[in-house]
């Protein structure tokens, strides 16, 4: 039986199954270039068995060491199939994070070596595609920015990682290579949303935008009116407006919000 029909029928067969061989299927093809298998079979699978505590602690842990080492795997590449690998890896591992708030598993270390990874992903990571013709969605840093919010949402979350957090962010808005075009900017408002519920300051996220915005200047000064820049400008003018939209619906931070008008209007 091929693995897609395993787990199309694994509803009827999850009892008798041996759980430790189906997940090493699973991992092995994570990353698979067929959409059904690795976005609607895979990874919902992995969603069933997590949530539903079909999965033992210990192998909640095995998964997310294998992943942890996915999120590396030809990182820097571009235009690679690799990108499978490493953008539903990290699904995964949010997954293992948001059960691990319920049970408690995972320890420190653990822990804080997955919030600096997923850190070091985003920063890494060099191929930015959305949806892909014909493999389905990678949308890898849309599924890295939905990692690292569920490592800031962590109640073992360190605080002392929450500048490195928004300069990692900071930095996915300037990647080279074409704007986002499949909502990657609000997938890392999340995390933005997620620091500032723990504990950064109004005042501090002032500061940030305005760094942004000096960075974007920067990258006028050296390439004037380029098609780099252009791209990148998209990217922050999405992300700003998100921001502050999201603010003005939740009616907070209003110093902020008249900030961040003020950068756009400029």
């Amino acid at each position: 039986m091929t693995l897609k029909n395993e787990l199309r029928n694994l509803e009827a067969s999850l009892p008798d199954s041996d759980i430790n061989v189906l997940i090493e299927k699973m991992l092995g093809n994570i990353g698979s270039t067929d959409s059904e298998l690795r976005d609607t079979l895979i990874y919902q699978t992995f969603g069933k068995l997590i949530c539903e505590d079909y999965v033992t602690n210990e192998q909640m842990e095995h998964i997310l060491e294998v992943c942890l080492r996915n999120l590396f795997m030809n990182i820097g590449q571009k235009e690679s199939d690799s990108v499978f690998t490493r953008s539903f890896s990290s699904l995964v591992m949010v997954l293992v994070l948001d059960k691990d708030q319920e049970k408690q598993f995972l320890s420190e270390d653990i822990l804080k070596k997955t919030t600096i990874s997923s850190m070091n992903y985003l920063k890494l990571e060099e191929d930015i595609r959305g949806h892909v013709v014909g493999k389905g969605w990678a949308h890898s840093i849309a599924h890295g920015a939905d990692l690292l919010t569920a490592a800031i949402r962590h109640p073992s979350f360190d605080p002392t990682l929450s500048f490195e957090c928004l300069e990692t962010i900071q930095g996915c808005l300037f990647k080279t290579g074409h704007p986002f075009m499949d909502e990657e900017e609000e997938r890392l408002l999340f995390a933005v949303e997620a620091l500032q519920e723990k504990g950064v300051s109004e005042n501090d996220m002032e500061n940030w935008i305005w760094k942004i915005f000096d960075e974007l200047n920067e990258v006028l000064e050296k390439e004037g009116y380029s098609l780099n820049f252009f791209w990148k400008k998209s990217n922050v003018i999405h992300f700003l407006r998100g921001y502050y939209f999201r603010l003005l619906y939740k009616n907070r931070c209003l110093k902020l919000r008249e900030t961040i008008g003020t950068i756009l209007e400029q």
